[in-house]
C-alpha cells in the first residue's frame, strides 16, 4: 500500500477508534488518538501545496505514537487497514 493511501486509511481508523473509545468510556484513549491525529489535516494541506510527502506524514505519525506510548496502537491500525 502506498503512503498516501495509508495516511487516509489511518485517519479514518483513528476517527473510528476515537468514537469507540468514547462509547466504551475510555476518554484517555480517545484523547491520545485525537492528540496524535489533530495535525494531520494541516500536513495534508502542506502536501497539497507542494511541500512534503505522505511518507513524511507516516514517519511523523510513527514518531508521535512512539513518544506517546501508542506504538502498538499504530502497528495494529496499520495491520488492520492493510
Amino acid at each position: 500500500m502506498n503512503s498516501e493511501t495509508l495516511v487516509f486509511k489511518l485517519l479514518a481508523r483513528a476517527l473510528l477508534d476515537i468514537r469507540i473509545a468514547s462509547l466504551e468510556g475510555n476518554p484517555k484513549m480517545a484523547f491520545e488518538i485525537a492528540d496524535v491525529f489533530h495535525n494531520v489535516p494541516y500536513q495534508l494541506e502542506r502536501i497539497q501545496g507542494g511541500n512534503g510527502s505522505y511518507q513524511e506524514v507516516v514517519d511523523w505519525l510513527e514518531m508521535r505514537c512512539e513518544q506517546k506510548g501508542m506504538k502498538s496502537w499504530l502497528q495494529n491500525a496499520i495491520a488492520d487497514v492493510s
